[in-house]
This record gives structure tokens, sequence and C-alpha cells, in this order.
């Protein structure tokens, strides 16, 4: 599981020997995952033209470190071996990693960065498992044998409360799932984010639906830098909870609001989000309600995919109208199979809206036009390249079969694109110019006029000097 708090990390020390001009440099680096590539808004920058934009990233937490090729042009050589595109290799000690004339090496940092508290004696506590397998179907469980009657919240939920370990702090949302609070974890010393979920009164029907179990299980098990960590899982007087990595930052849809973005950091952004679709997709769990506000901006520039539907699950309901108008694919409007290419469909809508700085279909809380016959989506926009306007349509097609199969899919697509666009375009040069050719005589003619015109001029002032 990862480790949300920096202060639970050793730090990662990456240093970069280009055997070119013999140069090094070290890098040390808080936060996991670290991205590698030649656009500056990497972690790692390197500004080399055989770099792609987005190039590799290094995932580390404590011992633990993983390097993955995002499909770069001209790939990754991990200790003498090419390694294939979007495959997580580990890197033991002493690995080295080369990027064209880059060597890439990790050293362990000089001192251990340990993580007790200030004032404690001894090492932090360890943490807690993550949640094993089974146990969302037995909280399932546990909730199917409950009364369906919720009590007063405000009794049993309110800042101060102790529930298990965690230590309500204060309320940070609420809506028609439940409440979330920031929350003290108590034996790990360090904030979360504790989501209490409405039992749903469909629990005993929905427990009786082994795909949703299973989906429930995976989704329990999801552990990538672009999906926010789910910590634990549980149940209390208030009903059941979730608790989860607490973020700091903002919501896509609040920086939205604030303005547009550049083209480039759309695709940026994309690419964060279909990583984690591509994560989830491979292991059975489609989203179903991707929009903004489902995606988060955290302060330090990295993407969190929020919400991937166990609250949904635990509280009960029909998964298959889950979703949110403006963002939905035809699909779901009509109620029908939905897979990973319903997300690709949410994923190329907050796209489109990023760089278009609208929806690619009008539509009300009530119906869309992409249920119209021959519905094509609007992705036309200033500054917009044909190549990205191709795969929107793409994506956004009403017929699933148009669109890429799933997350991989997509993020492979958003990468060669990236690349293309990010690529430095070189000028041609202009051709030399090309000596004119005079005419036959034309020399010896203009000769002869500058001649006559000098022996003209002679003759003046040979005039001039007899008249005086």
């Amino acid at each position: 599981m990862w480790v949300a708090l920096e202060e639970l990390l050793e730090p990662l020390i990456v240093r970069v020997e280009d055997t070119a001009d013999r140069s090094t440099v070290e890098y040390a680096f808080a936060h996991s995952p670290v991205r590698i590539g030649r656009s500056v808004r990497n972690d790692l920058p390197l500004p080399h033209g055989f770099v792609s934009a987005s190039h590799g990233l290094v995932e580390f937490d404590g011992a633990l470190r993983r390097y993955t090729d995002l499909g770069s042009t001209n790939g990754s050589v991990l200790d003498g071996e090419p390694l294939a595109p979007r495959v997580a290799v580990p890197l033991e000690p002493g690995a080295e990693l080369v990027i064209g004339s880059l060597r890439l090496t990790f050293p362990s940092p000089a001192a251990s960065i340990t993580a007790s508290a200030p004032g404690s004696t001894g090492p932090p506590e360890p943490e807690p498992p993550p949640i094993r397998a089974g146990g969302i179907t037995a909280l399932m469980q546990r909730l199917a044998a409950a009364p369906s009657e919720e009590r007063a919240w405000q009794d049993v939920l309110y800042p101060g409360a102790v529930i298990g370990r965690f230590e309500l702090v204060r309320e940070i949302g609420r809506g028609s799932f439940g409440l979330v609070f920031e929350a003290e974890d108590r034996q790990l010393r360090r904030r979360v984010a504790f989501k209490a979920v409405r039992p749903g009164r469909n629990s005993q029907v929905m427990l009786r639906q082994e795909r949703l179990q299973k989906e429930a299980e995976a989704i329990a098990q999801l552990a990538h830098p672009n999906i926010v960590t789910l910590y634990d899982a549980g149940t209390a007087e208030s009903g059941p909870y979730l608790v989860l990595e607490l973020l700091q930052g903002e919501t896509l849809h609040g920086t939205m609001r604030r303005g547009r973005v550049g083209h480039a950091h759309a695709i940026e952004i994309a690419i964060e989000i279909a990583w984690a679709l591509d994560h989830a997709h491979a292991a059975g769990v489609v989203h179903r309600d991707l929009k903004p506000a489902n995606v988060f901006v955290c302060a330090s520039g990295a993407i969190k995919v929020l919400d991937f539907g166990i609250a949904s699950v635990l509280g009960g309901g029909d998964l298959r109208a889950v979703g949110t108008p403006a963002y939905m694919a035809p699909e779901q409007w009509r109620m029908g199979v939905q897979d990973a290419r319903t997300d690709v469909f949410g994923a190329a809508a907050i796209l489109c809206e990023l760089v278009t700085g609208r929806l690619p279909y009008r539509v009300t809380k009530d119906s869309s036009a992409v249920l119209e016959p021959g519905a094509r989506p609007m992705v036309d926009a200033p500054g917009v390249p044909e190549v990205l306007r191709g795969l929107l349509r793409r994506a956004l097609s009403p017929d699933p079969e148009d669109r890429p199969k799933d997350g991989g899919a997509w993020l492979a697509e958003l990468l060669a694109i990236q690349e293309e666009l990010d690529r430095p375009r070189v000028e041609p040069a202009p051709p030399p110019p090309v000596p004119r050719r005079r005419a036959s005589g034309e020399w010896p003619l203009v000769l002869i006029a500058t001649g006559i015109a000098a022996a003209a001029i002679g003759a003046l002032v040979w005039g001039l000097v007899l008249l005086k």
C-alpha cells in the first residue's frame, strides 16, 4: 500500500550522469512517484532531445523502488536490458538506468529519515495491513444484516468523536452519500479522510450480486499513485465508513472554474487520469462517474482520481444508473452494458472541456445530444491540434466500438500525441540564393555604356576648364 505522508518515506536520491559531457548532478525527492521526462512539468526534467516528454516514473515506498517506462520513443535500458513499455520493474540496489547518454543511479541517502513523531523515543508503530481480500464482502454482509433505519448522525458523528483508532477533527464535506471528516489516526499519528456512508436499503439485494462483490473487493485493493488510497473500511453506530488518504489541493472542477489551462497541461492531466484508468481496468474495475469533481489536483501537482465506487456499493442502489449527465456515455443513459470504454468516454469528455472550454455534447439533466441519430462531438476550437481532435472524435463516439478499448489504449494514444506535440520542430533552412545568370553580351554592353558616360563627363569637365 502506498504511504501518503512523505515523512514516512526515506527520500529517493537520483544521480544523473551525462556520459557525453561527463557532468553529474544529484537530486533528492520526498514524494512518490517521481516523473521523468523532457517536459518541464516533470519532477525530474531532462531537457535532451532523446528523452520523451513523459519518459518514465519511479515509485518508492521505503526499501521498495520501481521504474516504469511510459512508452517512450527511444526507450529505457535497465542494467543492460531494454525495458518493455508500461511495465513496472524493481530497482535493485546498484541498479543502473540508461536513457540515451544519461546514466541514472539510485544511491541510498547518507542518513535514513525516521518517521518518529517529535518527542517520541521509539520507531513508529507499523501500519495496519491493507484491507484483506474478502474484507469488503464481510462488511457488506454485516450491513445486510443490520436494520435499514438511520440514526441521527449528529449524535454519533461530530468533531472530537472517536471511532476505533480515528478521532474526528472537522467536517470537510457532505452529500447524498454521507459525511466526510478530517480525522486523526491515533495509532499512526497521521491525518486521514473519514468518510461515513449512509447505509443503503438495498444491501441484501446488492449482497446477492456476485459481480458487485467482486468489483468492490477489486476496488479495495487498488494501489496506484493516481488513485486516492483506501486505508481502511468498517462499521460503527453511524453505519459503514471508509478511511482514505487525506489530500491537499482542489478538485479539477475548482481549477477549471478559475480559468482555462493550456493545451499541454490539459494533455498532462488527461495522461494522469489515463494512468489511473489503466491500472483500474487491468484489475477489472470500471469507475462509471468520471468528471472534474472526481479528479483531484494535489498541491504538489499530482493528479488523483477519486470515488471508484465503494461508497456506491455499500450505500446500495443500481450501479448501472451511476453517472453525471454532462460526462455520461450513451450506454449509461440507456442503462445498458458498461465497460472500460464507458470510462474512456468520460475521460475524453473531461479533456474536451479542458481544451475547448465546452462539453462535447449539449446536455440537460434529462437528456443528451449524444443520443440523437448521427450525433458528433464538438471538439473544434482555435489552437487544438488536428491529431488531438481526431482522438477526441473517436473517444467520444456514441458507438463504444469506435473508442479506444480501455484505459491502456487511451493512455498509449495520449502519450503518442504528447510526444508528437512536444517534440521540438526543426524549421527547414531557406534555400541558398540562386546567382542571376546574365544574358549573352550583357556585361560588355554595360562596360561600353559606362565608358561612354565617363567620356562624356570628362569632355564636360575639360570644356569648363577651357572656359576659364
